[in-house]
């Protein structure tokens, strides 16, 4: 039998597996989420869930992700006197263009499409 010493080394060593576990399982990157299919590249020059019901790890990338590219994009136009719908235009089509097979990416009609 194990001591009381053996016992809590052993329960300590299985809460910090699990609580590694579930960092990882969060650390979800934005590669990551498109090669399982979970994210995607929207028609408005942002990405979006293809899922209906995203979980909450893929909701916070999407719009992490999302603030980053809207604060690009209001730079992007103000260094070049553009609107930001034309930066967005050209940040959709360059999405588009970068999306690699087998990730997907949105049609003007709202349809999910696999590269």
């Amino acid at each position: 039998m194990f001591s009381k010493f053996h016992r809590s080394v052993i329960k300590t060593a299985l809460i910090i597996s699990v609580l590694y576990s579930a960092n990882t399982a969060m650390a979800l990157t934005l590669q990551q989420a498109k090669q399982q299919g979970l994210i995607g590249e929207a028609n408005t020059g942002y990405v979006a869930s293809v899922q209906s019901a995203p979980t909450a790890k893929v909701k916070q990338l999407v719009d992490d992700t999302n603030q980053k590219r809207k604060l690009g994009y209001q730079q992007i136009s103000q260094q070049n006197n553009m609107s930001i719908e034309e930066v967005t235009a050209l940040g959709r089509a360059k999405a588009k263009q970068k999306t690699l097979p087998g990730y997907y990416f949105q049609t003007k009609t709202g349809e999910w499409i696999k590269k």
